[in-house]
Parts: structure tokens; C-alpha cells; sequence
């Protein structure tokens, strides 16, 4: 055995393919019924990732933000707006890629390209955990336990 590095939470499945973050060394998706490396790309973050059958996306441990093509792992856009914002785990929904931050806002990017769509306030006590869907309804948790929902109109 060379290396061991732990699989950090957020796993993106499509089909049976499956894409994952390995603990401050990379991203990389998998064809489970082929038993196949579909690719790997060199990626330093410590939150898990989220996906839909376009992207895979992530931050850095610095806040440095990497969307994926989720066919064949070439980057699609990367963006600095939230550098040292200690990033969540993404949620990658609908037309948007969308992160907490320490600070408690959760802020909406475009799938596309990475531009800000919106950005919400919760509390000042962060979120460090990616923001979920329960219905119609985005629902994230603060580090002080307090939980918000936001709908679209």
C-alpha cells in the first residue's frame, strides 16, 4: 500500500457512475458496474462535493470553487468570489451550485458559469454542513442549530 486517504461526504451518483473527494487530495468519479477509474483530478479540499449528470462541484480548502464536467473531469469554471469564506459542502440544484459560509450565508452561482444568482442570510454562527432539499424547499442547518428554508417563487 502506497497512500491512504479517506473519502470525505458528498458523493455525487448518476446512474452508475460516482464521483467523491478524497481528503485534501482529489476528485474523481468511478463506473461501479465497470469496476473503472472514469477520472481523477488533483483538488485540495476538505468538504465533500455535490453533482447532477453535467457537473461535479467543489471548493478548496481555501474557498477556491471548481465546477467539473462530470464527462471526463475536465473544469468547466472555477471562481475566487468566496475565497476564505470557509466553504460547505455544495448542493449543485436545478440551475445553481449553492454554498453556506462561516458567516451564515448561503450563497446561489450559476451551474453554468460560476456568477452569483442570490445570496441569503441565516445567522452569524456559519454553516459547515451542505444545504439539503426537503420538498420545494432548500433547508440549511446554522452551527448553532438554528435551521432556515428557502422556497423559490
Amino acid at each position: 500500500v502506497e497512500r491512504l486517504v479517506e473519502l470525505i461526504g458528498g458523493v455525487s451518483r448518476e446512474g452508475s457512475v460516482l464521483c467523491t473527494r478524497a481528503y485534501q487530495m482529489a476528485v474523481g468519479c468511478i463506473d461501479a458496474d465497470a469496476a473503472q477509474l472514469r477520472w481523477t483530478v488533483r483538488a485540495e479540499g476538505i468538504n465533500g462535493i455535490s453533482g447532477d449528470e453535467e457537473i461535479v462541484a467543489g471548493a478548496d480548502a481555501n474557498g477556491v470553487i471548481t465546477a467539473w464536467k462530470r464527462d471526463g473531469g475536465s473544469v468547466a469554471w472555477t471562481s475566487n468570489r468566496l475565497k476564505y469564506r470557509k466553504l460547505s459542502q455544495p448542493l449543485v440544484l436545478g440551475r445553481s451550485v449553492i454554498f453556506g459560509d462561516g458567516n451564515g450565508t448561503v450563497h446561489m452561482l450559476s451551474k453554468k458559469d460560476g456568477s452569483p444568482l442570490n445570496r441569503f442570510a441565516t445567522n452569524s454562527s456559519g454553516i459547515s454542513v451542505a444545504p439539503v432539499v426537503a420538498g420545494n424547499t432548500m433547508v440549511v442547518q446554522t452551527n448553532d442549530g438554528a435551521v432556515f428554508g428557502f422556497q423559490p417563487e
